[in-house]
């Protein structure tokens, strides 16, 4: 059988590999600094508890890194609790102060050397919440954090069984502490194992959720595409053998254009949303006013049937913002819904371009007013959602400023929707985007 010196000097080594191991660790995943640290005081302890031999003073040097490892370990389980389960809602403040006394009580407990068993109550009390915890996250990590705990519980019983010259004390003892060492091993390599497994997880939902986005959109869109086109086909048969009635015919091509214009604008509108989700688009400086321009003309062009007044009010005739060519894209579809739905004879949108300090960082804010049909407050935040595009009475419109608000978040930006004349609603809507500034 070992010798109990060149077991513990073996333990020793084994706790200073694990703790090199959560170190490593640790820089990978941050949510495991309570416990890297322990794994440390953990490995002082050892090599404490081997120098006894030595000095048998080293004894009381060793609990007191035990103790110190045991307090950060519950530190660790009671914040993971308190995050899950205790009162989510709570202020920053009251959320400080309840960590604060978790802490005061935890260390109270442990300096105030209670007894080797009033440790285990305390420690069997931290089993049931990180059990708790386990049930929540089923995690691996915490499954091994679980057998950590339940190890370092038999650990200090089979110590009190040892004080009291219980025959094969320290046999038990030295089983349970490799089982101890070896399950605070597997935490720290399961951690880095469990955060790939994890982003693999969300990657795919992620896929899932964009393809279940993808398929919905063309089975609605694309389906009443399809048919506005074959109703205006099947009355231009109807009208195309009654010579009087070419002014019509003629209306019923450029709806079928329309439409075919609308089922490209569709594609590439997805096209550009799966490319933004993909790919990092560089960021340069772009002058706003001229890009507007450009865009107003081409709305003009687009709506030649409408009467347009389209005005631009900025605080200088050039305002630079972080962006790119995709803020063209952006202000198309702003532009395009002012007038698709607006139901006035006249259409009018004024632009307004100011500057907007917020948090330390100088934005651009641009206002698109206009005087179309609105956006009910509880329509206001879904307009930017995938989802929203479901909804057949604004077709069209939730895709267009889903793409709007990925361009815009991209930007550092931010992008909302708010009444032109607060309160009701029916008389217009105000688009507001804010922008990094560049001066």
């Amino acid at each position: 059988m070992i010798d109990e010196p060149i077991f513990d000097f073996i333990l020793a080594i084994y706790s200073i590999i694990i703790a090199i191991i959560f170190g490593i660790m640790y820089r990978k995943r941050g949510s495991l600094f309570l416990w890297a640290l322990a794994s440390i005081l953990n490995a002082i302890a050892a090599i404490f508890f081997y120098l006894r031999y030595f000095d048998p003073s080293y004894r009381i040097v060793c609990n007191i890194f035990y103790f110190f490892a045991a307090l950060l370990f519950s530190v660790w389980v009671f914040k993971e609790y308190y995050k899950l389960f205790i009162n989510k809602k709570e202020s920053i403040e009251s959320n400080l102060i309840s960590k604060n006394m978790v802490f005061f009580f935890t260390f109270s407990l442990i300096m105030l050397n209670f007894i080797q068993a009033a440790l285990i109550v305390y420690l069997f009390i931290n089993l049931l919440m990180l059990f708790r915890i386990y049930l929540m996250k089923r995690s691996i990590t915490t499954l091994f954090m679980l057998l950590v705990l339940i190890s370092a519980i038999f650990t200090l019983f089979v110590s009190i069984l040892s004080n009291i010259n219980v025959k094969g004390a320290w046999e038990a003892s030295a089983v349970i502490k490799i089982i101890y060492y070896t399950s605070l091993l597997a935490a720290g390599l399961s951690a880095p194992i469990e955060d790939r497994m994890n982003k693999s997880e969300r990657k795919y939902y992620e896929a899932y959720y964009r393809a279940e986005f993808y398929k919905d959109l063309f089975a609605h869109d694309i389906s009443n595409i399809l048919q506005n086109i074959q109703a205006s086909m099947d009355l231009f048969t109807l009208y195309s053998e009654k010579p009087n009635e070419i002014e019509e015919s003629k209306k019923l091509i450029n709806l079928t254009k329309q439409q075919v214009k609308r089922g490209s604008n569709l594609i590439s509108n997805v096209r550009k949303l799966s490319e933004i989700e993909e790919i990092e688009i560089p960021i340069k400086p772009i002058e706003i006013c001229e890009v507007l321009k450009d865009v107003i003309e081409y709305v003009k062009k687009n709506f030649e049937e409408r009467k347009l007044e389209i005005k631009i009010e900025s605080i200088s005739e050039k305002v630079f913002a972080k962006a790119n060519e995709l803020l063209l894209n952006v202000f198309e579809n702003i532009l395009g819904n002012a007038v698709k739905y607006n139901n006035n004879p006249y259409v009018e949108i004024l632009i307004k371009i100011s500057n907007l300090p917020l948090n330390g960082i100088d934005y651009v804010k641009i206002e698109f007013l206009d005087n179309g049909i609105g956006i009910p407050d509880e329509m206001k935040e879904k307009v930017f959602e995938r989802a929203f595009m479901r909804e057949k009475s604004v077709s069209g419109m939730g895709l267009g400023l889903s793409l709007v608000k990925k361009i815009i978040d991209k930007y550092k930006g931010n992008i909302w929707v708010e009444d032109k004349v607060e309160g009701e609603y029916s008389k217009g809507t105000n688009f507001i985007i804010i922008i990094p500034q560049v001066k």
